[in-house]
């Protein structure tokens, strides 16, 4: 899963996107399957059509080439910095200061157009936020980037509060998109219906409750 958007809590799929997607549900002709798959295999299975959509996903040029992404967007995302506690780094927001560095990453995520681009920094790609925090606990990265919220969620079951910091300020502030598969004849209809319900959620005052609820509210 990917705290706090969607999660397994007791064999049940709950989040900020399952909240949102149950209310299109309840407002709409569509009934939903939630699925967890590691991300390389889901964002490829919704390439392909095998899977109909995929949540909290970041909007670039290149993603737009193979889904069909819904606006509006209907959440904002933070990606932030993490080191060990002993580090002395000070960042000042620009990423030059991180080419000594290697950093932590999730292999095919996004982290906003800048990050992406940043060919000179050393990123070095795994398959989750908990494989990202054991290399950084082992010295095998200098950093890790990510959803604070997801970071902050494994780092406190692991208990190693005392081990890890977050680093300021924020790499990115970035919306986050429900895309469809382009493979779906009826994606006119989809993508109109999706974006009626979700400008009607963001403007009611359950939206608001889902963002304090979720600590999204940025």
């Amino acid at each position: 899963g990917y705290f706090p958007f969607y999660y397994d809590e007791n064999g049940e799929i709950k989040g900020f996107s399952v909240d949102v997607l149950n209310y299109i549900e309840a407002n709409s002709k569509y009934d939903f399957e939630f699925i967890i798959i590691p991300w390389p295999r889901a964002i490829y299975l919704v390439a392909q059509g095998k899977v109909d959509l995929i949540l909290t996903l970041f909007k670039t040029s290149k993603r737009e080439r193979k889904y069909h992404f819904i606006e509006p967007s209907y959440a904002n995302e933070v990606n932030q910095l993490f080191t060990l506690m002993d580090n002395k780094f000070e960042f000042n927001g620009q990423l030059q200061q991180l080419t000594p560095y290697s950093i932590g990453t999730i292999r095919e995520y996004s982290y906003g157009e800048a990050f992406d681009r940043a060919n000179h920094l050393k990123k070095l790609p795994a398959l989750t936020e908990e494989v990202l925090v054991k290399l950084l606990l082992a010295e095998r990265i200098d950093m890790m980037i990510g959803n604070p919220l997801a970071f902050n969620d494994i780092i406190s079951k692991m208990d190693v509060q005392s081990k890890i910091k977050a680093v300021k300020p924020y790499i990115a502030l970035t919306p986050v998109y429900l895309a469809l598969t382009k493979k779906r004849k009826d994606y006119k209809e989809v993508k109109q219906t999706f974006k009626q319900l979700i400008e009607q959620l963001k403007s009611s005052p359950y939206y608001q409750k889902l963002l304090d609820r979720y600590q999204l509210n940025f």
